[in-house]
């Protein structure tokens, strides 16, 4: 089901849909947005507010009939005021339409809060963004008749929103919702064939121009990980180039690791760790939906997204521990464990965009579970070769309202690489996994500034959250500010 996207200036009293979501704030009187739901709700928002039953601090929500019972009002609590962020809004505006959807609304408005501290304009891109993610529903699947679902997500402001706030706002709900939708697709329905098909349809609808690199044209390459990698199965791996050129300047280049199985190779995973795997192509999901939005919003600039997409599998044909491949570089890479299989197909994906020249990269991946022990799942880890391009993906991360932190890649994560007949192992061990997996990226990145983004914890979710289970879509709000810068 298409969301559609509406804005209205003015006060919730004009909206005639299902449900109004509105914001407070544990530490504020009845003022601004409030003051109006007041009013149509008989008094109601004004006695709970402040009291036992709805103090207004983050994650409380309370459920109220407003202009006698026409529609429903939905108050979510932010918290004090100084701790109001995107990410608070985000989730806020997330867990209010989570509960419309839940009462079976589909026209459902968010009352901007513009008192939020970090300004109106942005309390509204954070609104929608969180709001289009708690309607997000995975259905395709369900037998029987349709679900009602939200159909409609109207923003509510007191004064009206410049429209480039508006199309980047639904640009990047967009975005994230494609992400979504491909990790969530079962390994069946986008083996690395499927896939490529499904992002060039996606590169039809934004505009984007599509190359896919069938395994052939690797072999002429010499993309031995990328290849090794998907011997396994019996479904070809590819590499699917994605172009965004919006005018003069160097090329940026993002790259997303998409295995979209991963038993684990002869090293097989256990049950349990491969009851998620088809979320194991999030990165590349990501870079397709930031691909996506950078196209929407129009960005003057030039990036390049690669994804490296392959089926990690145990056929007769399968990559063994103890191989030793030449990669795409010219490297060769002791193989120590197929079920590190990731970092294969993206120091190949790093090696062809520093041969199309581009400025600096960030690639995302759902790389180690060292990262998610480290970090748990609401936060992702950095890594990078450049303290300008960190700072900058940082910068970026932050306007997105998404977690990172940065990590190190010490001389000992390289050291524990070393390989007595290649020019490097695939892996150093359990100790500092994520850090030796990073170490082993920053050879085939160079000297060109890279960042890398492990977001193996936050990519997806198996209980229930504020915008439900399933695929978050993280990474791509980061991917479009950096774009954007703003």
């Amino acid at each position: 089901m298409t969301l559609e996207f509406l804005w209205q200036t003015g006060t919730a009293a004009g909206f005639t849909g299902d449900a109004v979501v509105a914001f407070a704030f544990s530490d504020r009187s009845l003022d601004g947005v409030l003051t109006g739901l007041d009013e149509i709700s008989g008094g109601i928002v004004g006695r709970v507010y402040g009291g036992k039953a709805f103090k207004g601090e983050a994650g409380d929500l309370f459920t109220l009939p407003l202009q006698g019972g026409e529609r429903m009002g939905i108050l979510v609590g932010l918290g004090p005021q100084a701790d109001c962020d995107r990410l608070r809004l985000r989730r806020a505006a997330a867990q209010g339409v989570r509960k419309a959807l839940g009462l079976g609304c589909t026209d459902v408005a968010i009352a901007a809060e513009e008192h939020a501290p970090c300004g109106l304009e942005a309390a509204v891109e954070a609104g929608l963004i969180g709001g289009a993610a708690g309607a997000y529903r995975f259905r395709r699947y369900k037998s029987g008749a349709a679900e009602p679902g939200v159909e409609r997500l109207t923003m509510i402001s007191s004064t009206p929103v410049a429209e480039a706030a508006q199309r980047r706002a639904v640009a990047i709900a967009e975005g994230v919702a494609i992400a979504r939708e491909l990790v969530d697709t079962p390994p069946n329905d986008k083996t690395p064939d499927l896939l490529s098909r499904q992002v060039e349809d996606i590169a039809a609808r934004s505009g984007l121009s599509c190359e896919v690199l069938t395994a052939d044209r690797l072999r002429q390459l010499g993309a031995g990980g990328i290849l090794a990698v998907g011997r396994g199965s019996a479904h070809a791996p590819a590499i699917v180039v994605l172009r965004h050129d919006g005018g003069e300047g160097p090329w940026h280049g993002f790259l997303g690791k998409g295995i979209t199985f991963d038993s684990g190779g002869l090293d097989l995973k256990t049950q349990d760790g491969m009851l998620t795997m088809k979320s194991d192509m999030a990165g590349t999901a990501a870079v397709v939906g930031a691909m996506h939005a950078i196209s929407r919003i129009g960005v003057k600039g030039r990036y390049i997204g690669v994804l490296a997409v392959a089926e990690n599998m145990t056929g007769t044909g399968a990559y063994r521990p103890s191989d030793v491949l030449r990669m795409l570089s010219g490297d060769t890479v002791e193989v120590s464990n197929t079920d590190a299989e990731g970092r294969l197909v993206l120091a190949d994906g790093l090696a062809l965009l520093r041969s199309e020249g581009v400025q600096d990269i960030i690639d995302l991946a759902t790389l180690t579970g060292a990262i998610v022990v480290a970090l748990g799942t609401h936060r992702s880890g950095l890594f990078s070769n450049n303290d300008d391009h960190a700072t900058a993906v940082l910068g970026a991360a932050d306007l997105a309202g998404e977690r990172y932190w940065r990590m190190p890649i010490d001389p000992e994560h390289k050291e524990a690489l070393k390989s007595s007949i290649a020019d490097t192992k695939s892996t150093g061990g359990r100790a500092g996994g994520s850090s030796t997996a990073a170490a082993f990226l920053a050879r085939f990145a160079g000297d060109t500034p890279w960042a890398h983004l492990d977001i193996a914890g936050a990519a997806y979710r198996e209980m229930p959250g504020d915008a439900g289970p399933g695929a978050s879509g993280v990474g791509v709000e980061t991917l479009v500010r950096f774009a954007t810068q703003g």
